[in-house]
């Protein structure tokens, strides 16, 4: 009895918050505070900007700020996937030699298939020929009803 009269004595200073203002908090942190630092940093930047003189201090405040808010988390955000490529190219090196065999057996079989291939086109195009030959005069038959081509003179147009 005396560790339960502990516990609820250290937890007796310790205010539960009510589930409302336990919300309005967790809102307060995750987009009210993120907002007013934002603005509050344009505001300095703006004031900074307007109480310089010379052009030069302008641009140069400009391309400090380009590389403190855009390349510098530009970096940040794509150094795991630079260390995740290395990485990648290291394992691929590993694998190099254990692949030798199955890539040497594909381009075999690639090969096979094109020969195969070939052989097999060779024969449809020997038919194909042959029944062009065999319907060669059902062609003419064909034209019999078409209506006579009309010979155009690119000499009288000069």
């Amino acid at each position: 009895m005396g560790q339960q009269e502990e516990t609820s004595g250290d937890t007796r200073g310790l205010r539960p918050l009510a589930p409302g203002r336990a919300e309005q908090r967790g809102v307060w942190l995750s987009v009210l505070l993120p907002f007013a630092l934002v603005l509050v940093t344009v505001i300095a930047i703006v004031g900074t900007i307007l109480s310089l003189r010379s052009p030069v201090q302008v641009a140069v405040l400009a391309d400090s700020m380009l590389t403190v808010l855009v390349l510098f988390p530009l970096v940040l955000c794509t150094f795991p996937l630079v260390i995740l490529s290395l990485v990648l190219v290291v394992l691929l090196n590993r694998w190099r030699p254990k692949s030798r065999s199955p890539l040497r057996r594909l381009e075999a079989w690639t090969a096979l298939m094109e020969h195969n291939i070939e052989g097999w086109l060779e024969n449809v195009d020997e038919r194909v020929l042959n029944w062009a030959v065999r319907l060669a005069p059902l062609r003419e038959l064909l034209t019999t009803f078409d209506p006579p081509a009309v010979e155009s003179s690119d000499e009288g147009s000069e």
